[in-house]
């Protein structure tokens, strides 16, 4: 090895050593700081024998407690979230400090003359006093008093569970876990309809769509996105906790009522028992949720659960895609939804002619011997390739909807599919002219959305490469 890269490989060696020696060096003073800070216990208390708290952060709030609980002084309706009082307690139970300021004079140096936030707690006879003042310069702690006549360095941490106002410990309504919805009305000056769930209804062509305004189909993917708006709302804020007057909020008379039908999980005993005598229990029962809502203020709408006296702000999105939701905005924009396992024949008209094929599932066997079952299609007795017919079909996008539309120009392919099904044995599609650029597609004589015109005449290509052959 030459001269020079032995130089270079000893001068990174000693880098490396220097590197570790400077991180040990770092960490034992960083280990013999932490052993250095002393914490003394400045101030203590039982949390279970306070009777009453207040404190004074964005404004004075105390509260007692009584045998239910604890009560806000100044309104016993208001409902506190209690889980606020616990973590002031908790924090109050002992605090610590890194250092004393013995027999302070002037204590706006240390912020404490007008304080950020000043905490009473009183215990049996006994009501004392703490208040909480800004961080030091080098920050991580705060000055704090608690009636000796010194100040105190603390967490900084230690003012987090009291910088709160009235509505910020409120405890807010919750909105019920709706995930097994039934159906849900709306009512409105606007639009008045109702979507319910049905499973295998035989209302629709395809047991696929599961949603319905009365007997007509909805997208299932369009409808359930809306429903999620409700079951999964939040409150933005609560504006009013016990309103009086509901004008103010444009509630008297809502923009819209939304009742909600679910099923709520519970165990409730039934009058039946099981093969062992055991009491067989009934795991879900049917509840009612309802949602008003009212005007629009400035950073939402305001909303209330029905009979309730607290108004809560939703955001305008959410507000709006429930009241201006209409049918037309849920109907399905599938072409054709179709089950193929089900379907026996198609018949297909086409230039005024009528050609019918069959669809069957039948055991093949290969060279091997091996037997598989597969798709076969026959037209007049002949095996056809006719697996691109069905998978143009599925392949079919909307272009958009066409609901109550009347077909006005000539039928460009007709499609009679028959099947094994118990409420529509068959099914009947059909692609009319419509203008250079679209067809107006019908499912069982009813308009339903439009298709390229581009689309059409490529299926009816695919139509006749097998029915000329």
């Amino acid at each position: 090895m030459k001269r020079g890269k032995k130089l270079l490989v000893l001068l990174l060696l000693l880098v490396l050593l220097l590197g570790a020696a400077y991180g040990a060096a770092r960490l034992n003073s960083e280990e013999k700081m932490e052993e250095e800070t002393v914490y003394t216990t400045v101030f203590t208390l039982d949390p279970d024998e306070v009777t009453q708290i207040g404190w004074d952060y964005s404004e004075a709030l105390s509260f007692t407690k009584e045998e239910g609980g604890w009560v806000y002084d100044a309104d016993s309706a208001f409902p506190l979230d209690e889980d606020y009082i616990d973590a002031m307690l908790e924090t109050l139970k002992e605090l610590r400090s890194t250092k004393t300021i013995e027999a302070v004079e002037n204590w706006d140096q240390y912020t404490l003359e007008v304080p950020i936030c000043e905490i009473t707690v009183t215990a049996g006879d006994t009501t004392r006093t703490v208040k909480i003042g800004e961080e030091t310069a080098l920050g991580g702690q705060r000055y704090l008093s608690i009636g000796d006549g010194n100040a105190y360095l603390v967490d900084s941490s230690v003012i987090d569970p009291f910088s709160y106002g009235l509505y910020d410990v409120l405890k807010m309504e919750s909105v019920p876990d709706m995930s097994s919805l039934l159906s849900m009305e709306l009512v409105s000056g606007k639009e008045s309809y109702e979507i319910q769930r049905l499973e295998n209804s035989g209302l629709a062509y395809s047991d696929e769509y599961i949603w319905f305004m009365g007997e007509k189909p909805l997208d299932t993917e369009l409808t359930e996105k809306l429903l999620r708006y409700l079951t999964t709302m939040t409150w933005q804020e609560c504006v009013n906790y016990h309103a009086e007057d509901l004008s103010k909020y444009g509630l008297d008379t809502p923009a819209a009522v939304i009742t909600v039908h679910y099923l709520e999980t519970v165990q409730t005993a039934s009058d039946e028992t099981d093969a062992e005598g055991n009491t067989v229990y009934e795991t879900q029962e049917e509840r009612t949720y309802t949602l008003e809502i009212g005007a629009e203020g400035k950073d939402g709408y305001y909303v209330r659960i029905q009979d309730s006296r607290m108004i809560y702000l939703i955001p305008a999105n959410v507000a709006e895609t429930l009241l201006y939701t209409t049918y037309a905005d849920l109907l399905p924009d599938e072409v054709l939804l179709m089950d193929w396992d089900n379907v026996k024949t198609m018949e297909i008209t086409l230039d005024g002619e009528t050609y019918t094929i069959e669809r069957t599932l039948e055991t093949v066997a290969d060279d091997e011997g091996n037997e598989t079952e597969e798709v076969v299609y026959r037209m007049d007795g002949e095996e056809v390739n006719a697996a691109s017919i069905p998978e143009a079909l599925d392949a079919l996008v909307s272009t958009g909807y066409a609901a109550g539309l009347t077909p006005e120009r000539g039928e460009e392919i007709r499609f009679v599919i028959k099947r094994e099904h118990a409420t529509f044995p068959e099914v009947e599609f059909v692609i009319y002219q419509y203008n250079s650029t679209s067809c107006l597609v019908t499912l069982n004589g009813e308009a339903t959305v439009f298709v390229a015109r581009a689309d059409a005449v490529s299926l009816v290509e695919k139509v006749n490469a097998l029915v000329l052959k």
